[in-house]
């Protein structure tokens, strides 16, 4: 009798050792894929940055003339989405609605003027607060963390897109006639960019995320965003840089 309870003491040692170190594996294997999911979860980011450039056709009186290609307007953006890993590949889909405003001006010459009141020059502050729906590819790396290193790993290009509405209003708006572009007392008999309007817009984007924690990362991205047609503002189109944080949950 006391041999065989002998026997299984010994026997049972190593089964309680071997279920600890199990259990102690597999704590760490939820700890580790608590950590992974948050790269992959809720998450909320704030951005800003500048125009490269834009273009569009305005339309003044009975005129048209195209903008100044004009750069360095403010842009101001907040998001807030989710992420999904994929299973099979290594790419993660994130879904987000966002908020951008966008400080700019407009202003052009208008070549086809020729009668004292016509409108010659043209400029005014323009401003613009949008809120859309993105869908966002990114190249998901973290999952070769093990080959490549978590430097590495933490970054992910992306390509994405979206499309909403908003509002845009323009103040300040000068008018400079024919008259008063060659000396002249006569004043324009227009006056451009006075009304305020909601429209559509859509965007395409690319750009790169760099994780150097769990819930952290930085974003630079480039960005082309398009408005629908406004009374006055036919074709308006800027294209531009944002720089950013999101936090993952």
């Amino acid at each position: 009798m006391r041999a065989t309870l002998a026997i299984l003491i010994g026997l049972s040692v190593p089964l309680i050792s071997l279920a600890a170190d199990l259990e102690l594996k597999s704590l760490g294997t939820a700890k580790e894929d608590t950590s992974t999911k948050r790269k992959f979860g809720p998450y909320v980011g704030v951005s800003m940055g500048a125009t490269t450039g834009q273009e569009g056709t305005a339309r003044i009186g009975r005129f048209k003339s195209a903008i100044n290609d004009d750069d360095g307007a403010a842009l101001f953006s907040m998001e807030v989405g989710k992420s999904w890993r994929m299973r099979r590949i290594p790419l993660m889909f994130s879904l987000d609605a966002e908020g951008t405003f966008t400080a700019t001006s407009v202003s052009g010459e208008v070549r086809g003027a020729t009668a004292p009141g016509d409108v010659r020059f043209y400029e005014a502050d323009m401003n613009s607060l949008f809120f859309t729906l993105n869908g966002t590819f990114a190249l998901d790396l973290w999952r070769y963390r093990a080959r490549i290193g978590p430097v590495l790993a933490g970054f992910r290009p992306y390509i994405g897109g979206g499309f909403g509405g908003g509002q845009v209003w323009f103040r300040n708006p000068q008018a400079i006639s024919v008259s008063q572009a060659g000396g002249g007392n006569t004043s324009a008999t227009e006056t451009p960019f006075n009304i305020d309007e909601f429209i559509n817009t859509w965007n395409w984007y690319a750009g790169l995320e760099w994780s150097w924690k769990d819930q952290y990362s930085l974003f630079a991205e480039y960005r082309m965003s398009t408005l629908g047609d406004l009374d006055e503002l036919r074709g308006f189109e800027t294209s531009g840089y944002l720089i950013g944080f999101r936090y993952r949950y």
